[in-house]
């Protein structure tokens, strides 16, 4: 399968993510990259529509993290609610942590290189990966907000990469406000472990609702029509959110994977999302995400700058 973008990442994406905090990255991935994660996702839902449990993280992760187990259960309890409910907005996400497809995709697809180029990182490491699908119909929006409040690292560069797996018209794409980026407040998540947590709403404010902000000359909204293998790269502290699917006859299918670059360094806080393999009593505040035994498992090396010069000079 091809490993390399079938479009490679020019200076026009790299120049539209630092400028804007996210850019469009065309043609990614090739038709085999999407028919496979597809055929893994249709088992996915197949589970989902027959009530059974889809998630199947590694028992050692799950006892070693309560939170993370709590957070497990809870998922596997709301998707059968969902379902049921038939609002029409079901996902799954880790699951590259059980299932070879999407473990096959997340080490040797275009991603990594993808990331890593436009971002200007040296090195890529994998974090987790997360499908977003909202079928035929579905009238569920995403809410606004940004990644970064919710992540327990500090630094920039752990973006997501959210990738279309089926035709996605404008207005169900994931919408983003550019250059919100250069945003520092941190407002507060509403990750698992954020609920029932008591915070100050003037250090950490809710998310904005850009709803109330379409007239605002001022507020650049961005979103575009993508066919599958396409890809867009989100700066963690983007505010971004998403439209419903209003198309009666075909499911908006999305991938989104999260990344780690050079900067980053643990800074776990009592919000944060759960990191399977490496609980937050086990991250070292400051180290680097691939300095403690069993990172490299946990959070896999998927490009280096260095071995792409190499292997182009070959």
């Amino acid at each position: 399968m091809y490993r390399h973008p079938l479009k490679p990442i020019g200076q026009a994406e790299i120049d539209a993510y630092a400028r804007d905090g996210v850019a469009c990255l065309r043609q990614v991935f090739d038709r085999d990259w999407v028919n496979l994660l597809l055929e893994a996702w249709g088992k996915i839902r197949a589970d989902i529509n027959a009530g059974r449990p889809i998630y199947h993280l590694p028992q050692e992760f799950l006892d070693r993290d309560p939170k993370l187990k709590a957070e497990i259960a809870s998922a596997d309890d709301a998707m059968r609610k969902i379902d049921k409910a038939k609002t029409g907005f079901t996902g799954c996400k880790y699951m590259w942590h059980w299932d070879a497809s999407f473990r096959k995709f997340a080490l040797e697809s275009p991603a990594g290189e993808a990331v890593g180029r436009a971002m200007g990182s040296d090195v890529v490491r994998f974090y987790w990966d997360q499908m977003f699908v909202k079928d035929a119909g579905c009238r569920v929006k995403t809410y606004w907000h940004a990644d970064y409040p919710a992540w327990p690292v500090t630094g920039e560069m752990i973006p997501s990469l959210w990738i279309a797996l089926s035709p996605i018209g404008k207005e169900s794409c994931v919408e983003t406000i550019a250059g919100t980026h250069s945003d520092k407040s941190m407002q507060w998540p509403r990750s698992f472990n954020s609920r029932g947590v008591a915070w100050d709403k003037n250090e950490r404010p809710d998310f904005i609702d850009y709803e109330k902000l379409r007239g605002d000359p001022s507020v650049r909204f961005l979103a575009w029509d993508m066919e599958p293998g396409d890809a867009i790269l989100i700066h963690p502290r983007v505010h971004h959110g998403g439209g419903d699917n209003p198309d009666a006859t075909r499911d908006r299918i999305a991938l989104s994977t999260r990344w780690i670059g050079d900067d980053i360094r643990w800074d776990p806080r009592v919000e944060c999302v759960n990191t399977p393999g490496r609980p937050h009593a086990e991250m070292v505040r400051g180290a680097k995400p691939g300095a403690m035994a069993g990172d490299d498992d946990i959070f896999p090396v998927t490009w280096r700058r260095e071995d792409a010069a190499s292997q182009a000079a070959e």
